[in-house]
């Protein structure tokens, strides 16, 4: 069961947005200002001197914006610095540029070419693994709730069992990502120690997210 739940983590947190983003003002201006705008400084043809002046600039041999933001091998200034550009030499004539900055303007374009990063904290706030906080009260009566996190949208399974193993409740729902709190009212059981389990499901996968202990006292 671990190694499942470890997997799936892995494969959801894969593919979401949690790495910092190219900074265009920190990161990338710097490299234009150092190696480029002494040439490409001006307010025609190609400008490099602002975010605002190269989305602008348009590469007349390539027939459209230099930058195509997603798509840097679209976009003519990627071309134009990389080693055997489509037209001309490749820039900046100076020296050219180190292979991380080329890398890094790729990755800018990559994102979507935009004015500053995105901040990790608008794109996730929510919990970042699955887990079980316990029940809240306990003792109690005769209602409780059992909190848990859940990182991602998920289906979730509360199976409610007595010390003897016999299954008393069910309950099942949906969540999207954060913290979620699941009423459970045993108004008609008797004064004992209960067991349950929290599990959750995520594309087809069961992941068991803890048991816990509570107690009704009458």
């Amino acid at each position: 069961m671990k190694k499942s739940y470890y997997l799936i983590v892995i494969l959801l947190f894969a593919s979401s947005p949690l790495l910092a983003q190219v900074d265009y003002p920190t990161q990338i201006q710097p490299i234009f200002n150092a190696s480029c705008t002494s040439c490409h400084g001006s307010n025609g043809g190609v400008n490099l001197t602002s975010f605002e002046a190269l989305m602008g600039s348009t590469g007349v041999n390539y027939g459209s914006n230099l930058v195509v933001a997603g798509d840097p091998d679209a976009s003519g200034l990627v071309d134009k610095i990389e080693p055997n550009p489509q037209f001309g030499n490749q820039m900046p004539q100076g020296g050219m540029l180190q292979q991380s900055e080329i890398d890094l303007i790729r990755q800018w374009i990559s994102e979507g070419a935009n004015a500053v990063a995105a901040s990790n904290e608008d794109e996730f706030t929510g919990p970042e693994a699955f887990k079980l906080h316990g029940n809240y009260p306990n003792p109690f009566n005769p209602g409780t709730q059992i909190k848990f996190d859940v990182p991602v949208a998920a289906q979730y399974t509360i199976a409610v069992y007595s010390v003897h193993g016999q299954l008393i409740s069910e309950h099942i729902g949906s969540a999207s990502a954060g913290t979620v709190q699941v009423p459970v009212n045993l108004s008609g059981n008797p004064t004992g120690i209960y067991f349950y389990q929290v599990s959750a499901q995520v594309n087809g996968v069961s992941l068991l997210i803890g048991t816990g202990q509570m107690t009704l006292i009458k």
